[in-house]
């Protein structure tokens, strides 16, 4: 049986520089983009052409704009996007200066936390695209999949080759529409909840089991269950409807709110939110810079919903 010959390896620059020249249209702006020479360039270029044993590019002498050809436009066609993700995983891993670090968050941290993190992170890596992934139960397999850099999560990831750092703790609180006041005693206690309906999260959530388990032992029976929702926040905007009660974290309703009424709910076991990373980016400034950043900005809160009101 006749060998089948191996196919020629082609270094990767070589295709950067190709997809670069194609996308800007000339040698030019591609080797300031690389800050590679312009004869450099023109000879990656050259030396892919020499692999896959075709021309991909007209440039007319004299001219500084380059023309494909239509092997050319197939070739660039085909790259696309993959290339630019191949490059940018390239890139944040030998800590390259233009990088994209894909960020998994809950949905409630992330709009309770992040624009305020976004606007921090930027002022010391202004360059630096971070793409946020809304995510809850699936951070762990996206990271191990190498699908995410980074997370911040509500559950202890254990996991082979990821790292993790405590970022806090805070406690949950039970939030009521504010209108129910008007037939409740005051103080507001747990005990007019027991027959009221309540909105609460997808099952095998942490925040749903510990809040169901709590109230059950405090109502003598299972709370009476309306609606679920993946997140926080949507269990939030249902309560603030009028549909019922919810258990969320304590952070994310302030005390005092016009709409919305809040009981701590200290006894109940805190939550405990976590960064975590690949650890092949243990090293890495702008991992190490994010999760500083995180830190000095959700803490703070977590410690102040901890307090009792």
């Amino acid at each position: 049986m006749a060998t089948r010959p191996s196919a020629p390896k082609i270094d990767i620059s070589l295709l950067q520089t190709f997809h670069l020249v194609a996308k800007l249209g000339s040698f030019s702006a591609a080797s300031r983009d690389l800050n590679i020479s312009y004869q450099s360039a023109a000879n990656h270029v050259r030396r892919l052409e020499q692999v896959y044993g075709m021309q991909l590019l007209h440039s007319e002498r004299g001219s500084r704009k380059v023309t494909l050809t239509p092997q050319g436009k197939a070739l660039h066609a085909s790259l696309g996007a993959e290339l630019e993700i191949i490059l940018s995983r390239i890139d944040i891993l030998l800590d390259g200066a233009r990088s994209v670090i894909r960020v998994g968050v809950p949905q409630a941290l992330f709009h309770h936390f992040f624009p305020r993190i976004l606007v921090e992170f930027r002022r010391t890596h202004p360059a630096i695209e971070l793409a946020f992934f809304e995510r809850d139960t699936t951070l762990a397999q996206l990271i191990v999949d190498g699908a995410l850099d980074a997370a911040v999560s509500e559950r202890h990831l254990e996991q082979d080759g990821i790292t993790q750092h405590l970022l806090g703790e805070y406690h949950l609180s039970l939030i009521y529409p504010r209108a129910w006041e008007a037939d409740m005693s005051t103080p507001v206690t747990l005990d007019v909840f027991a027959e009221r309906l309540m909105i609460t999260y997808e099952p095998g959530q942490t925040i749903r089991t510990r809040a169901m388990d709590y109230l059950g032992l405090q109502f003598g029976h299972a709370p009476l269950v309306s609606a679920s929702a993946s997140g926080s926040t949507s269990v939030a905007q249902l309560v603030q409807a009028g549909l019922g009660y919810g258990v969320v974290p304590g952070w994310l309703v302030p005390d005092g709110d016009h709409a919305i009424g809040r009981i701590m709910l200290d006894a109940i076991k805190p939550m405990h939110v976590y960064f975590a990373h690949t650890a092949l980016l243990m090293s890495n400034p702008f991992i190490r810079q994010l999760q500083v950043t995180c830190a000095s900005i959700m803490a703070p809160e977590f410690s102040a919903a901890g307090a009792s009101d």
